[in-house]
């Protein structure tokens, strides 16, 4: 199974639209990507123009799903919500699936949040990073995480914490060290797109 890690946070703070950058980031870092998007209250549209999982494709990934609990976009029924791993089969030859939603399963999770108050209650071995949005009007040097101080480019925010230290903290828009931090934790014995399987 390829490594999983979630995208999490409220509705209407930006998962979606870091969900196709990091897409882009990815696949630009020549990386297989698929992308299952959750839909616990049955509300999604596959594949019509502007939809989640249309947006998804259009940003490159090489397998969407859309799972909710009484149906799973890969032209079959559902009686019940699909669990991820279920799901993950049916992506074929991928290098790592990226779940948007699934708070509630035990995989890494980047959490997605417009200011503090958005913040959800995860288990803190679970959370690998918080992602804000730049422009939103919150400080991310007053964020925990970053111990006071947004850290200066190209500076490393290393995944090593202690007990009850904070995840590290960076701005939506900083997909390079986003994915640096995946690719030394969730990525890290997973080769790219025509490398070793």
């Amino acid at each position: 199974m390829p490594p999983v890690f979630s995208v999490v946070g409220r509705s209407n703070t930006g998962k979606t639209t870091f969900v196709r950058s990091l897409i882009k980031e990815l696949k630009r870092s020549g990386y297989r990507v698929a992308v299952i998007k959750h839909d616990p209250d049955d509300h999604g549209e596959v594949d019509k123009r502007g939809s989640d999982t249309e947006l998804f494709f259009r940003e490159g990934s090489d397998a969407v799903a859309l799972s909710s609990p009484t149906r799973l976009t890969v032209f079959r029924k559902a009686e019940k919500d699909t669990p991820p791993e279920e799901i993950i089969a049916l992506c074929g030859a991928v290098d790592c699936v990226i779940l948007e939603g699934y708070k509630g399963k035990r995989y890494p999770k980047i959490e997605v949040r417009m200011r503090e108050e958005d913040r959800l209650q995860l288990e803190r071995e679970q959370l690998l990073a918080v992602v804000y949005s730049r422009g939103a009007g919150f400080d991310l040097a007053a964020a925990p995480g970053t111990g006071g101080a947004v850290q200066e480019e190209g500076q490393k925010k290393e995944l090593r914490l202690e007990e009850g230290e904070d995840p590290p903290c960076f701005w939506n828009d900083e997909l390079a060290e986003i994915l640096g931090l995946l690719q030394r934790t969730v990525l890290a014995d997973r080769g790219k797109e025509g490398g070793d399987d």
